[in-house]
């Protein structure tokens, strides 16, 4: 039984949930962008472009904070072990 609960607590994240969510913010900014320069190839790429400029402040900003968590040693997930 000791065996089943030290598996299925070993099965969370490996990041913390900060990381985990300048991460998932970051891949749907970037995402958004690709779908931009697809939306300029059909159109309008003036408008696209434009969005796209607009997006590139907070895409920056989201690096920024993934490689703040990661110098200060805030990226990965704690286990009870080290947190001492």
């Amino acid at each position: 039984m000791s065996q089943l609960k030290s598996t299925s607590q070993d099965m969370g994240s490996p990041v913390s949930n900060e990381a985990y969510d300048v991460i998932s913010a970051l891949a749907t900014k970037l995402e958004g962008l690709e779908a931009y320069r697809k939306y300029a190839q059909d159109g309008r790429s003036d408008l696209w472009q434009q969005l796209s400029r607009n997006e590139l402040p907070a895409v920056d900003w989201l690096i920024s904070e993934l490689e703040r968590l990661v110098q200060e040693g805030r990226f990965r997930m704690r286990s009870p072990a080290q947190t001492g």
